[in-house]
């Protein structure tokens, strides 16, 4: 772990504290009910724009899962929940997750209060890319690192 862990941990609890408003109870562990999820979603997501989205665990808000950033937020979870249909090692790795309660904070561009690292630009790409980075060096259960294309 690098030196600055707690440093990176402070940064990442900052910004998605600050961005709390924009979390949205996705799945309540057990079996995946994509209609269910989906239909969350749609709620909570009503106009849907540009954002960046984390998925943690609910008892786990500061270690992220995933991060990801998407036109259509709602679109592309159903990509990501069709996904977890496959019989790969990465599937797997995700069904793992959904034993558990998970929430989704979807931030569009428009709300983002700032940057996750001070100094740093505030659009979408940069944003999703600053927060895997603070994810991948703070939280063992990210399933995406920074660099791998997804």
């Amino acid at each position: 772990m690098p030196d600055d862990l707690d440093q990176k941990r402070t940064l990442l609890l900052n910004w998605l504290t600050s961005h709390d408003a924009h979390r949205v109870a996705l799945h309540d562990g057990g079996p995946i009910e994509t209609p269910q999820i989906l239909t969350r979603l749609r709620a909570a997501l009503p106009n849907p724009e540009e954002s960046v989205y984390i998925l943690v665990r609910r008892d786990a808000p500061t270690m992220p899962i995933y991060v990801g950033r998407a036109a259509q937020p709602v679109s592309r979870w159903k990509g990501h929940l069709r996904s977890l249909l496959e019989p790969t090692s990465r599937a797997d790795a995700w069904r793992a997750h959904f034993q558990h309660d998970l929430d989704l904070y979807v931030v569009p561009v428009t709300a983002m209060q700032g940057p996750p690292i001070p100094g740093f630009p505030v659009t979408v790409g940069a944003v999703e890319a600053q927060l895997i980075s603070l994810a991948q060096d703070t939280s063992p259960a990210l399933l995406n690192r920074e660099g791998v294309q997804r």
